[in-house]
């Protein structure tokens, strides 16, 4: 093994069917040129779908190490080994001890996860993946045990407190924003909200999520301009995505008389509330629940349609959307899109070129541009063109991936 090229990325879970974000970055690490090992609490089930065929084809089950401390469950073997592993690293007293400092209060599984960490303090690289999971790394860093660099990349939820409900900020990312070598985001939005909770400037980089335009690319069909105009929107159905304000869309185009379809991909908690007011607006024939599909079953669906809509808008404590990966993918496949103005998305569209950018919640001019490409449909398909350059030259894997050379470079060889 050639320590000075290995990156661990560290998760609580993998792998997960909405993170594909998560796999493309670990195989971007492999094709870099780096041997990859994945640091997790839990192992999960695979799935059927584009990234579990990555999965396999990288063999990334095979590189997956549990975060298990080995703690003896009978309290006197605890104990016992407990005694054994501090007689054992008695070089190492001064760092046992600043690490028993820095917790809130003594327990035996200290030493038994600085011992863990302790096996893994010749690699070149932890990659972080959501600040949450940089724990107990920061701490190793700051007490000065620690030779890995650190980095820890942020997704969206991990930046705003209470986090999951009940973590607290009261200095919970302050060793990290100190001891950490870099912290990175997906959009000015993401990394804005970094620095209001104490992230500094010079620690943070701007890295958006890649998308795979090998996969995603456009074979659309040219438009009649007498069809029905299809729209798609893809994703989890909650709240923050918006597509409530979707369903309000098409009813007010249909008022309009313009005929137009929408299809909904995604599951969630929302769906009866989404259900609901399709029937209250009787929109059964022109509002359609497709519920979760694979990444080959989407890129169909988006071939098929003409216009992407994410009507995102913020949750009551204010969270927004951070890109929307979807998004890209769409336009990737040659769909315009057209979307709310809420966190990160804007980033994510060429507004007048490859779509267009609304003020959040204002259902009527996502209407009224609708209403354009429906009208102009050499408009539409030129908007589709723009969409798929805008994406290859911005977001395409291979110049992401070129980035994180860059950057894995210079944090790893940095002194």
């Amino acid at each position: 093994m050639n320590k000075s090229k290995k990156i661990i990325f560290k998760l609580r879970e993998f792998p997960h069917l909405s993170e594909t974000f998560i796999v493309a970055q670990i195989v971007s690490a492999i094709n870099l040129g780096y041997e990859v090992e994945i640091l997790v609490h839990k192992i999960l089930e695979t799935e059927p779908n584009l990234r579990s065929s990555l999965i396999a084809q990288y063999g990334l089950m095979d590189k997956i190490k549990l975060e298990d401390y080995k703690i003896p469950k009978n309290k006197f073997t605890r104990l016992y080994k407990w005694i054994v592993l501090l007689l054992k690293n008695s070089m190492d007293m001064e760092f046992i001890y600043k690490f028993h400092k820095e917790q809130s209060q003594f327990s035996l599984t200290w030493l038994y996860q600085w011992y863990f960490y302790k096996q893994l303090n010749e690699v070149a690289l932890f990659h972080v993946q959501y600040g949450t999971g940089a724990k107990p790394l920061d701490i190793l860093k700051k007490i000065g045990f620690f030779k890995p660099k650190l980095i820890a990349t942020f997704h969206g939820h991990d930046a705003f407190f209470p986090i999951n409900g009940f973590i607290s900020q009261e200095g919970y990312y302050d060793n990290l924003f100190q001891y950490a070598d870099l912290i990175t985001a997906n959009t000015p939005y993401l990394g804005d909200k970094l620095i209001e909770i104490g992230c500094p400037k010079s620690l943070l980089q701007l890295i958006p999520v890649g998308v795979d335009t090998d996969f995603f690319y456009s074979k659309k069909q040219m438009k009649l301009p007498s069809s029905i105009l299809k729209l798609i929107t893809v994703g989890r159905l909650d709240k923050v995505k918006g597509q409530l304000f979707a369903i309000e869309v098409v009813r007010q185009l249909i008022n309009k008389g313009i005929d137009v379809e929408l299809t909904i991909i995604g599951g969630g908690e929302e769906q009866s509330n989404l259900e609901n007011l399709t029937t209250k607006y009787s929109l059964e024939e022109k509002v359609f629940f497709l519920g979760k599909k694979l990444p080959v079953e989407i890129r169909e669906a988006l071939w098929c349609h003409d216009v992407y809509l994410l009507m995102a808008v913020p949750l009551p404590d204010g969270r927004r959307e951070t890109q929307g990966l979807a998004t890209l993918e769409a336009q990737s496949c040659g769909l315009p899109v057209v979307v709310f103005d809420s966190g990160g998305v804007k980033y994510t569209v060429d507004n007048g070129i490859s779509g267009f950018v609304c003020p959040e919640h204002d259902v009527e001019t996502v209407v009224d541009k609708i209403a354009i490409l429906a009208n102009k449909t050499d408009q539409l398909e030129q908007m589709g063109a723009n969409a798929v350059t805008f994406v290859k030259e911005n977001y395409a894997q291979s110049v992401i991936d070129e980035r994180w050379r860059k950057i894995y470079n210079k944090v790893i060889n940095e002194k």
